[in-house]
């Protein structure tokens, strides 16, 4: 735990000497992106909806019995503990602040058909899914008890369009994928570790066209993320990155020149 706080902290410096503002920008695409998406300021009502649903579930003391499959389980294939829901929610769910910068990227791409890999309590599938009202959401969760409490999230919101994939993402993401004949936008906030990261994105670029965005929470958690990261960067059919420090965006846009991004926000 101490060698991740200091391994985040020395990365959180070297993003802030090498981040730059709009002023830095040359590309009119990731100028424009930079300036009308990422760093909008607007407040849409349902914002404010969806952090009422954060503040009652920071509240709750009741007990969930989780299986972690990732970074959590360490080297075994799994680890089962108990966690209050309040827990979870503090430490498990996308701030406001990037939540807004999900649901406003996934407006911008007019997002019928999304993927995520980590449900967790839901509060970012809230954002995504919100978006684009006639989208179609998969969330993939790996724990059948946070799975279930997310469900529920989604019915207290009346967010129809939101499907809750249970299961390991090692074995039910192939599966999950054929139900989709593509992909406009995929949040990956599951396994954080390096080698499943690089075969997630693997499965799923098939499905991915020019229009579409990924996005990949934490690129910074640890070595092993920051390498997946620059795996990713170097693939033929990646255009264009943008490193925010936490989430990573991937674009995939032809006839724009390729180029990595570590921009302020």
């Amino acid at each position: 735990m101490i060698s991740r706080k200091i391994h985040l902290a020395t990365s959180y410096l070297k993003y802030l000497c090498s981040a730059r503002s709009k002023f830095k920008v040359h590309s009119p695409y990731v100028y424009s992106l930079y300036t009308d998406v990422i760093l909008d300021k607007r407040v849409e009502d349902v914002y404010g909806r969806i952090e009422k649903r954060r503040a009652s579930l920071l509240k709750q003391r009741s007990l969930l019995e989780i299986t972690d499959f990732g970074t959590g389980a360490r080297r075994k294939p799994y680890k089962v503990k108990f966690r209050q829901v309040r827990t979870l929610t503090r430490h498990t769910s996308v701030g406001p602040k990037y939540g807004r910068l999900l649901h406003r990227l996934a407006a911008f791409c007019r997002a019928r058909e999304i993927l995520e890999i980590g449900t967790s309590l839901g509060i970012s599938s809230m954002y995504i899914a919100s978006a684009v009202p006639d989208s179609r959401m998969i969330s993939m969760e790996g724990c059948a008890m946070i799975a279930e409490k997310a469900a529920g999230n989604f019915r207290k919101m009346d967010l129809q369009n939101i499907e809750v994939a249970m299961g390991n993402f090692d074995l039910h993401l192939e599966k999950t994928l054929d139900k989709f004949k593509k992909l406009d936008f995929v949040f990956m906030d599951g396994n954080h570790r390096e080698e499943p990261t690089i075969r997630y994105f693997s499965q799923i670029l098939p499905k991915l066209h020019p229009g579409s965005i990924l996005v990949i929470d934490d690129i910074h958690w640890s070595k092993g993320m920051e390498q997946a990261w620059e795996e990713i960067k170097k693939n033929k059919k990646v255009s264009i990155t943008i490193d925010l420090f936490q989430m990573g965006i991937v674009l995939f846009k032809e006839d724009i020149a390729k180029e990595n991004f570590v921009l302020k926000f």
